[in-house]
Order: C-alpha cells, then sequence, then structure tokens
C-alpha cells in the first residue's frame, strides 16, 4: 500500500517539506532521498569550500522520521 513520505532537507537553511511525496514503499523513498541529494548537491555551489554536506529527514504520513540519508563532499590535500 502507498504511503506519503515527507523529504525535510538540510544544505545551509532548513526546508521542511509540507507537502510530501506518495510513493509505493520504504525503498522508493530511499531511491527520491537520493535524487533529491544529488540534486540539492548539485546546486549547492561548492566553489572554495573544503567541505560540503547535505541532509535529508524522511517522515512518514504520522511525522516519525524513518530515516536520514547524508551526501557529503570533501576536499583534502596531500
Amino acid at each position: 500500500m502507498s504511503q506519503r513520505y515527507f523529504f525535510d532537507t538540510f544544505n545551509g537553511t532548513i526546508v521542511h517539506d509540507d507537502v510530501g511525496c506518495v510513493l509505493p514503499d520504504i525503498t522508493s523513498a530511499r531511491q527520491e532521498a537520493r535524487r533529491l541529494l544529488q540534486e540539492l548537491f548539485a546546486r549547492s555551489g561548492l566553489s572554495d569550500r573544503e567541505r560540503c554536506a547535505v541532509r535529508a529527514d524522511v517522515r512518514d504520513e504520522s511525522g516519525q522520521r524513518v530515516f536520514s540519508a547524508t551526501m557529503t563532499l570533501m576536499f583534502e590535500a596531500d
């Protein structure tokens, strides 16, 4: 049975998802979180920062967090 998932994102600012999207299962929610993080990451303006991280907290219809996903890029000197 499909369920609505909400994707709150963190990329320097917090964006709370009040709309969500209906997905068939948790696996689909993970795929959507991955797609969303890749999109946020691409728009994050890495420029001269040595570290960039974007995060999504995923909630179910009851408001319970079901998982968090983080994408991080770090530059390290030799």
